[in-house]
């Protein structure tokens, strides 16, 4: 897998200064240089409603971090046993994405294709997450793997679902980051409630992080994701058309040679695969359930404190989201995406600082170092969101992109692509997470809320909560300098696209080249 991402980079480096972008000649004219771009746009309340699809994977992604507190007390499984179960998982899961995604981008039905695709995936996911959390307890390893590779079955068909929906709802680029602005503004404000909800209510009540209160949090889960998929149905009904999938432009279907090629010379979509899965890598691991009763329930030593803390944490974070999304419609998501990325990884820096300068069993009890971390944690989380919110508005522009490049609309295929490898790199966080706690001590149990805080336990909790998003962010600068789709040249693409979609019959081999600045 790493020998994959070594060869990616090679590939970026080694491409010249230009690429060569064949324009499509209709009728002899070629198109994109005086055209006026009229945009696809969407509806505002379909802007508001359609992100819940995405927010249902969001919400399904933060119970099944909890997985490895199922496996361990409801199927008996060791700590490290479960580590590598989801690593593994998350890997079949990415292998799934590209196999699956051609499939769907070669559906024609007179219906449309994102809410048969969805509708499926929803099904597949709140059946396995019952089944593993709720009917299917006891039922040892081999049982816990397959319904673990089902609900991950059904969450490539949502990421597809998802994906394709974004691509055909609106290609207006002051649009586009209005719905990962929504998206995770359901997910923040949902996550928030459902950590309060869990911290305040639920752990009082069960006396710790056991089966039952994993079962109660689970049905809660799957009734909020109900309604988000009702609302989201709704929202991507009139786009959901066969006149919004044009064909591939040789007139054959879309197929598994098309998805190597995209992954081979499609310059954007490597650069986001080596950015957005450092992040993402970083992010997992940070985000496990394990690493919030590290640093809130162990380190601070008051667990309750993080469901209060969540829903202080909303606003600030709304506030940041709107405000990032607003400026990379007006100046381009990749000029926005790098000024988030430097803002959030130096408050990554200041809060291991100041974690390290003060005893942390303060916060939280005494007014001036609760008062710091509060801003410190609540910076670096809305300022995490922002660059989550940028980052993922880059793939409906690279889908754009490949069909610019070479005629093949496929938004499946590339947002597949990149989840396949994203995931398959990211999936060694909960191995990273599983390996590194096990090495402190915690082998047979997972870490619980009063466990004595030691050295170790700091600064492992330090380096899985902010160590690695640092590296992360690093990384993610770095392959940004190489990213082809700034505002100006997302312009030049939707001109043409636009003009292609428009025009008379293509007249295949009759293409014009055209060299664009890398």
């Amino acid at each position: 897998m790493f020998l994959i991402v070594v060869i990616i980079i090679s590939k970026i480096m080694q491409q010249c200064p230009t690429e060569t972008i064949f324009m499509k000649n209709l009728g002899g004219i070629v198109m994109g240089e005086n055209s006026t771009i009229q945009y696809n746009r969407a509806k505002t309340w379909q802007i508001l409603l359609w992100p819940g699809n995405t927010s249902i994977n969001s919400l399904m992604g933060i119970l099944v971090m909890f997985s490895s507190y199922i496996a361990v007390g409801g199927y008996g499984l060791a700590v490290a046993t479960a580590g590598l179960i989801a690593s593994y998982s998350r890997i079949f899961d990415g292998v799934t994405d590209p196999l699956i995604a051609v499939i769907t981008d070669r559906m024609d039905t007179k219906f449309g294709k994102i809410r048969i695709i969805m509708l499926t995936g929803f099904i597949i996911q709140i059946l396995s997450v019952l089944t593993l959390f709720v009917w299917g307890i006891g039922q040892g390893l081999v049982f816990y793997t397959i319904m673990t590779l089902i609900y991950y079955i059904g969450s490539t068909l949502s990421g597809i679902a998802t994906n394709t929906g974004n691509t055909v709802l609106t290609n207006d680029p002051e649009q586009r980051p209005k719905i990962y602005r929504w998206s995770l503004t359901y997910t923040t404000i949902l996550a928030s409630l459902l950590s309060f909800y869990n911290s305040t209510i639920l752990f009082p009540k069960y006396g710790g992080i056991t089966t039952e209160l994993l079962q109660e949090l689970c049905i809660t889960f799957v009734v909020v994701s109900l309604v988000l998929q009702i609302i989201a149905f709704l929202a991507i009904s009139e786009k959901d058309k066969p006149e919004n999938f044009p064909k591939k432009a040789s007139g054959k279907r879309i197929n598994y040679k098309d998805a190597w090629s995209l992954l081979r010379n499609n310059r954007a979509l490597q650069v986001l695969i080596i950015s957005g899965s450092s992040d993402k890598l970083a992010q997992q691991a940070a985000g496990q359930a394990v690493i919030s009763t590290i640093i809130f329930g162990i380190i601070i030593g008051h667990y309750e404190f993080y469901g209060m803390f969540k829903l202080m944490d909303v606003i600030p974070t709304l506030l940041v989201l709107f405000y990032v999304t607003h400026m990379a419609g007006k100046n381009g998501t990749k000029k926005s995406l790098i000024k988030w990325t430097i803002i959030s990884m130096f408050t990554a820096v200041a809060m291991i600082i100041f974690m390290m300068t003060i005893d942390p069993k303060q916060i939280s009890v005494a007014t001036v170092p609760t008062v710091i971390f509060v801003i410190l944690y609540v910076a670096f989380h809305a300022t995490m969101i922002a660059t989550a919110a940028c980052t993922q508005a880059l793939k409906p522009d690279i889908t754009d992109y490949e069909f610019y490049k070479t005629g093949n609309y496929m938004p499946g295929t590339v947002a597949a692509v990149y989840a396949f490898l994203d995931k398959a790199i990211s999936s060694f966080a909960t191995t990273i997470v599983a390996v590194t706690i096990a090495a402190i001590g915690y082998v047979k149990v997972q870490p619980q809320p009063g466990d004595p805080s030691t050295p170790a336990v700091f600064w492992v909790g330090m380096f899985l909560w902010m160590g690695l998003p640092i590296i992360g962010y690093i990384i993610s600068l770095i392959a940004l300098k190489w990213y082809p789709l700034d505002k100006e040249m997302m312009e030049e693409v939707q001109r043409n696209n636009q003009d292609y979609r428009q025009g008379p019959t293509l007249k295949l081999g009759s293409n014009t080249s055209k060299e664009i600045s890398g």
